[in-house]
């Protein structure tokens, strides 16, 4: 029987003794190097979240456009015919025009000056179109005065 837990005790002590090896491992000091190094990391990937995040913020924002169309115009008037102006209002757009949108909105600024008493009276005509996009108003308003006031 002595022969039997011979084996068995030298079996438990073995594991004992790697048992309590693993638990007193010495602990490694943290590395201030390796600290530093995880710290600009993190910090560079919050600052690249919050890049991120201000950049669909303000792309999620409706970006308003201020628009108007400018007509370059011909009337008859008895002997002689005179080139005018024709200016539509400002527009605010909150979406970006693209070339369809710009089209179909000089064609209906066109059409409403077509049908306009003067023009129908003066037999006029369109000359040239413009369409003026900016992003502020006080910009449009501006360049659209120009057209409208001479000094």
């Amino acid at each position: 029987m002595k022969k039997i837990l011979l084996p068995y005790s030298l079996l438990l002590s073995t594991v004992l003794f790697f048992y309590s090896c693993e638990k007193s491992k010495p602990t490694r000091e943290p590395d201030p190097h390796i600290d530093s190094l995880m710290a600009k990391t993190k910090a560079n990937a919050k600052i690249q979240f919050e890049e991120i995040d201000r950049k669909l913020e303000a792309h999620a924002k409706a970006q308003k456009q201020y628009v108007f169309v400018h007509l370059l115009v011909e009337e008859d008037y008895g002997m002689d015919t005179r080139l005018a102006n024709f200016v539509s209002g400002i527009q605010d757009i909150t979406q970006d025009l693209n070339e369809d949108e710009k089209a179909q909105l000089e064609d209906l600024i066109i059409s409403n000056y077509l049908s306009s008493p003067d023009a129908k009276i003066r037999n006029g005509r369109v000359k040239k179109k413009e369409i003026f996009v900016f992003g502020s108003y006080a910009e449009a308003s501006e360049k659209r005065n120009s057209f409208l006031i001479t000094e």
